[in-house]
């Protein structure tokens, strides 16, 4: 059974399975890129979410990577746990 069975249906049916094996988010989007959904009360990322979901808890002080670049993407398999200067340096900005 496909991990995305796991998810919500809520966010399951937005979710779209591209060829690079993101699972890029097609619902609403904030400004930042970010895919964002409704759960247990509060609206909250998609990514972070997924990996708690499907991973586990986020440990404190760590921030959630995308290794695939793909800021919609919430497949759990191209999602890290990181510090946040690992995420910066990875990035694609100015500052990495």
């Amino acid at each position: 059974m496909s991990m995305l069975n796991h998810l919500p249906t809520n966010m399951r049916t937005k979710i779209r399975d591209t060829p690079e094996g993101c699972w890029e988010w097609t619902g609403a989007i904030q400004s930042r890129g970010y895919g964002c959904v409704g759960y247990a009360g509060k609206t909250t990322l998609t990514h972070r979410l997924s990996y708690e979901l499907l991973v586990g808890p986020i440990p404190e002080g760590l921030h959630i990577d995308h290794l695939c670049r793909n800021r919609s993407c919430c497949n759990p398999e191209h999602l890290e746990a990181v510090i946040q200067g690992v995420n910066t340096l990875r990035g694609v900005s100015f500052s990495a």
